[in-house]
C-alpha cells in the first residue's frame, strides 16, 4: 500500500550527457518511478554549461568517434569542472530547487556534486537526501577527478554501486518491464554491433570477422556514418544525429534517443521509446551484444538477459566492467570468443541462461530506492517536500 507522502516526494535524477552510460539510465529510472506513482525530474549536467562548453562536447564527440586513441588520451586529462560551469544558469537551477523544496535527488554523474554541495549550503543538509548511482564497477573519469579534489565528496550521500567489481557481484538492477523477454531458442541468429552512445571503439572492424564466423549483424551508425554495400547479412541502425541529450521535447520532457533502421533510397523514421531506449527492441531478439563495456552496455545485457560480447574497453573502469562480467559468466571478450569458441552460439546461450538466473535473485534497484526514501519520509524533519 502507498503512503500518503509520496505525494509529496519529487524524485530529482541527475544525468550527463557525456555519455549515454549516464543518461539512458537516469530516464530508465524516472520511467521505473513513474510506474510506482512517484512524480520526478531529470536534469543534464550540459544545461549548467556555457553554450560554448556544449559545443566543445560536441566536437570531442566526433574527434572520439573518429579516433579511440583520442577519446583513451582524454580521460588522462584531469577537470575540474567547477571552471565550467554556467554560474547564472546554476543559480537558476537552484533557486527552482529551493522553491520546489526538492529533497530527493540521484546523481548519476560525478560533476553535478558540486551543484549539490551549493545546494546542502543553502538548506538544512539533512533534508537533502542524495544517492549516488554508480554505472561503472569501479570509478569512472568523473568520480576519479571528483575524489581528487574533494576526496569527501560522498559524505552524507548514499551510494549504490549496480556491479561490484570488488565483491564480484551485480547487487541491484535497472527492471524494465516493457522489454520483451525472448528465450534464447526463440532468438535471432544475429548480433546487435555497436560502441556505445558515442560510437567509440573498434566495434566496425569486426565486421568482417563476425561475418566469416556465420552471424548475421544490426550496426549501429552514428552522425555522418554511411552504409557499407547492402548486403542481406546486414541491418543499420542510427539514432538521430540531430538530437542531443541536453535537449528537451515539446513537452519540457527529456527523451530517450530518437532510433531508427536506415534502409536505402528510403528516409529514416526516428521513433522515441515513452519507456526505454528503441535500441533494446534490438537487443532482446538477438543472440549477443557486441560493444565496448560500457556501464549502459552493462545495463542492457542484464535487463534483455543478452550476453555481452566485450570489445577494447574505454578505460581502466570498463576494463574492471569486462572482467567482471567475464568472471560472472555474463559476457565474454571478443578475442576470446572468437580465437577459442570460434564465435559460437552454444557458449552465448549458456551465458544468457546465466544471466535469466541471476537476474531472478538480485534486488531491484527502484523498488529498493522508493522503499528507502518512504522510510526517510516518515522521519522526523523529512515529513515534507519533494
Amino acid at each position: 500500500m502507498r503512503r500518503s507522502t509520496d505525494k509529496l516526494m519529487k524524485v530529482t535524477i541527475l544525468c550527463s550527457g557525456f555519455g549515454l552510460g549516464f543518461y539512458t539510465p537516469g530516464l530508465l529510472l524516472q520511467a521505473g518511478l513513474r510506474r510506482l506513482g512517484m512524480d520526478t525530474a531529470i536534469h543534464v549536467f550540459e544545461n549548467v554549461l556555457p553554450e560554448s562548453a556544449r559545443l566543445k562536447v560536441d566536437k570531442s564527440r566526433k574527434a572520439y568517434h573518429d579516433n579511440f586513441a583520442v577519446a583513451l588520451m582524454s580521460q588522462k586529462v584531469p577537470q575540474d569542472m567547477r571552471n565550467s560551469l554556467d554560474l547564472a544558469a546554476m543559480e537558476v537551477l537552484l533557486n527552482q530547487w529551493m522553491e520546489e523544496d526538492r529533497r530527493y535527488f540521484i546523481c548519476l554523474s560525478g560533476h553535478w556534486m558540486y551543484v549539490l554541495e551549493e545546494y546542502r549550503k543553502r538548506r538544512e543538509p539533512e533534508s537533502v537526501h542524495v544517492d549516488i548511482v554508480y554505472m561503472d564497477s569501479t570509478p569512472s573519469p568523473s568520480w576519479k577527478n571528483l575524489a581528487k579534489h574533494n576526496p569527501h565528496f560522498a559524505d552524507g550521500c548514499g551510494e549504490t554501486t549496480f556491479f561490484e567489481n570488488d565483491n564480484n557481484r551485480v547487487s541491484y538492477y535497472i527492471d524494465i518491464p516493457a522489454v520483451e523477454y525472448v528465450p534464447f531458442e526463440e532468438r535471432q541468429s544475429r548480433l546487435f554491433v555497436h560502441g556505445g552512445g558515442w560510437g567509440m571503439g573498434t566495434y566496425r572492424d569486426k565486421v568482417g570477422r563476425l561475418e566469416e564466423a556465420g552471424w548475421e549483424l544490426d550496426l549501429l551508425l552514428y552522425d555522418q556514418d554511411q552504409p557499407d554495400e547492402q548486403r542481406d547479412s546486414i541491418r543499420y541502425f542510427q539514432m538521430d544525429p540531430q538530437w542531443r541529450t541536453w535537449q528537451r521535447n515539446e513537452a519540457g520532457e527529456h527523451t530517450f534517443p530518437p532510433f531508427g533502421e536506415v534502409k536505402k533510397g528510403e528516409k529514416t523514421v526516428y521513433q522515441v521509446g515513452p519507456d526505454y531506449h528503441s535500441m533494446l527492441d534490438q537487443a532482446c531478439h538477438v543472440q549477443a551484444i557486441v560493444s565496448k563495456p560500457g556501464g549502459g552496455s552493462l545495463t542492457d545485457s542484464f535487463a534483455t538477459a543478452t550476453p555481452l560480447i566485450m570489445l577494447e574497453p574505454f578505460g581502466v573502469h570498463e576494463k574492471h566492467n569486462a572482467d567482471l562480467w567475464e568472471r560472472l559468466g555474463l559476457g565474454m571478450r571478443y578475442d576470446t570468443w572468437i580465437q577459442t569458441y570460434d564465435g559460437s552460439a552454444q557458449i552465448l546461450e549458456d551465458m544468457h541462461r546465466r544471466i535469466v538466473e541471476l537476474r531472478s535473485r538480485t534486488p531491484r534497484y527502484i523498488e529498493s530506492y522508493v522503499n528507502s526514501i518512504q522510510m526517510l519520509a516518515g522521519s522526523p524533519g523529512m515529513e515534507q517536500g519533494s
